[in-house]
């Protein structure tokens, strides 16, 4: 796996396993789902899923969508498959599309509305996490890890116990972005829900 170089012209830059993600793509082969919790890839061939395709299932049997390609990438020890869909959607009109709403982001509190309503709170996944990162970090630092001055290679115990760590920092930035992204669809819902009345 490598990355060419855009700007100068040459020979390719391959890639570093320590500072990249391990992902690979594909956009020919067969690419489809398999029931509700199974995906065909080429050459990986058919790989259960921990989340439902149902929806897409329905949108591909009523040939409303098809599927252009599909990407896999390995985020601190799990394995994700993301599909790049191309689907067709009615073009609708918004019923009030002078319906605004000012949304700023804080940090004692989650967002600050314009229209006058209460602001809605920081969960803190952070602080509330905090124990448990701490003795996480502590148990890494107390085996032997990886020195690049001597060479030294990590002990496997180092790894797992690095691994665990990084586990836990992507389970506070993955319920960062939930409730970020909760926050956004319950106002997106409100605000239409206020056009159809």
């Amino acid at each position: 796996m490598f990355s060419l170089a855009h700007s100068v012209p040459g020979f390719p830059r391959f890639r570093s396993k320590r500072t990249t993600t391990p992902s690979v793509r594909f956009t020919t082969g067969t690419i489809r789902l398999d029931g509700r919790t199974h995906v065909v890839l080429p050459r990986l061939g058919r790989i259960k899923t921990h989340e439902s395709t149902r929806e897409l299932a329905r949108r591909i049997e009523a040939g409303t969508a098809r599927i252009a390609s599909a990407t896999v990438r390995r985020e601190a020890g799990r394995w994700f498959v993301s599909l790049s869909v191309h689907l067709d959607r009615a073009t609708t009109t918004p019923a009030r599309p002078d319906a605004v709403i000012g949304v700023d982001l804080g940090v004692t509190t989650l967002a600050v509305f314009s229209d006058g309503r209460p602001p809605a709170a920081n969960p803190r996944h952070l602080a509330t996490a905090s124990k448990r990162l701490r003795h996480l970090s502590r148990a890494v630092s107390r085996k032997t890890g990886p020195d690049r001055r001597t060479a030294q290679r990590p002990s496997r115990r180092w790894q797992r116990a690095d691994a665990a760590r990084n586990r836990a920092h992507h389970r506070v930035a993955a319920s960062r972005r939930d409730a970020i992204h909760k926050l956004t669809t319950s106002l997106a819902r409100e605000l239409r829900n206020a056009d159809a009345q």
